[in-house]
């Protein structure tokens, strides 16, 4: 054993079994206190949090003792924080500690101890997202709290940015900070219509009150005026000038009473004289990343970028360095025209194709980095690469297949066999294996319900 590893061991040691504690710490309030002992040498060592408590100026001492209390962190956790404290080791797929992630952060990030805050955020990042997802608020507001946290909130809100809808339909939205909700608010780049974020803020603010009648047309002036109040400091942010007519009659204008005078009637002149008043500020409309799809979700397209850059994890949405520009769709251009493919799409440089397997849930595609031409011939690549998604909601089985044989990466010639080598070939309804690391397909033949081409444009 190496002498570091045998150091540690024991010291750790002094955790299990020890008579010479000169610290109690008495942790917790209300009937759920625990008196912990400890070594102060220990503890100052550790944390620059117990280099203060533990100082002549601030422990309280009773006989061999001194004393502190931590009334803000439970027995539970502060017990992993002090069996880490004295070993440096934390079992992360403890449920002790998955089920109190959020508690363990902040209980971290009060005792100073910076280490253990990185080491939690990034863990639950890579491994734990699933029930980062499911707990988004509780993480999201808690993270808020704390600067030291900093990483694991913007990956919150770049989670809520790529998918705003699964984020608004959480049962917890409604227990969500204003503060919070308004910081989201303010995000430019935002996968979702501006009316949809104009009727979560209304579902939001009802959610503070105890009962609102679910027809407004039945609506006391009272309750107006609640929401009224609970709303004003959100209103700002809602971008009024960038939703349709129709959808500002039907879903703004039977709540125009909680809105300020002045821009009710600037929205009036703009919706009826399509003017708009000096006075008004029109915020353009939020980024939604240049993606223009039927058939990916912003998850996939993060995926399909981090592969694209060989990076190990995969982008978030918002933070995509590239622009995917649609050129061809076939359900609109032509399902099964490959000479309506080469008109739109030859001499675009990288493109993604992307394709929806009939009668099933299956994704198939490729990334060409050089072009389409129809050039009679292979085109030669290093960087190309076919892939298969299952298309369910968590992705469980993306699959990811690099080029083996980069002389034979594209199959470049007008006629329906074009495709990535000789393993997807989608106008002809074919995907082996062989030019391609792995197999993407369990069959050989398939049959498009539809496709979708994108040039790929670095920012």
């Amino acid at each position: 054993m190496e002498l570091d590893k045998i150091l540690v061991r024991d010291i750790g040691r002094l955790y299990e079994d020890s008579d010479d504690c000169n610290v109690q710490i008495q942790v917790g309030h209300g009937s759920n206190v625990r008196i912990f002992k400890a070594h102060s040498v220990i503890l100052r060592a550790r944390s620059s949090y117990f280099r203060a408590a533990l100082s002549s100026n601030w422990a309280r001492k009773d006989g061999d003792y001194m004393i502190l209390h931590q009334p803000n962190i439970s027995p539970v956790v502060f017990e992993i924080i002090l069996k880490y404290i004295y070993t440096g080791t934390i079992v992360m797929d403890d449920m002790n500690i998955r089920v109190n992630y959020t508690c363990l952060l902040a209980a971290a990030d009060e005792l100073a101890i910076i280490e253990l805050i990185d080491h939690i955020q990034d863990h639950i990042i890579k491994n734990d997202a699933a029930l980062l997802r499911r707990k988004l608020v509780e993480f999201l507001t808690m993270t808020a709290k704390h600067e030291a946290c900093n990483k694991l909130h913007k990956y919150c809100e770049g989670i809520i940015c790529d998918d705003p809808v699964r984020f608004f339909s959480l049962e917890e939205f409604g227990f969500l900070d204003k503060s919070n909700l308004i910081d989201i608010l303010k995000k430019e780049l935002f996968n979702i219509k501006e009316i949809e974020i104009w009727n979560n803020v209304v579902k939001w603010g009802m959610a503070q009150h105890q009962k609102f009648p679910s027809d407004n047309s039945k609506w006391q002036p009272l309750d107006f005026i609640m929401l009224r109040d609970t709303l004003q400091d959100c209103i700002p942010h809602i971008r009024f000038f960038n939703i349709s007519g129709p959808d500002y009659y039907n879903k703004v204008r039977p709540f125009k009473k909680i809105l300020p005078k002045e821009l009710r009637e600037d929205l009036e002149q703009f919706y009826i004289a399509h003017q708009i008043s000096s006075r008004s500020i029109v915020l353009p409309p939020r980024g939604k990343g240049g993606i223009d799809t039927t058939i990916i979700t912003p998850t996939y397209a993060a995926v399909l970028a981090s592969w694209i850059d060989k990076k190990n994890e995969p982008y978030q949405f918002h933070d995509i360095p590239y622009k995917f520009n649609l050129l061809i769709r076939g359900s609109r251009d032509g399902l099964n025209d490959y000479r309506e493919f080469l008109k739109r799409c030859s001499n675009k440089g990288p493109t993604l194709v992307i394709i929806k397997v009939k009668g099933s849930k299956r994704l198939l595609g490729g990334y060409n980095p050089v072009r389409w031409c129809a050039s009679d011939g292979y085109l030669s690549s290093n960087d190309s690469f076919i892939f298969s998604f299952d298309d369910n909601e968590h992705m469980t089985k993306p699959i990811l297949s690099r080029v083996k044989i980069p002389d034979r990466a594209i199959f470049n010639i007008e006629d329906e066999y074009l495709g990535f080598g000789s393993d997807l070939e989608w106008f002809a309804g074919i995907c082996e294996q062989n030019d391609y690391q792995q197999k993407i397909y369990n069959g050989i033949e398939f049959i498009m319900d539809d496709y979708e081409v994108f040039q790929v444009v670095k920012y």
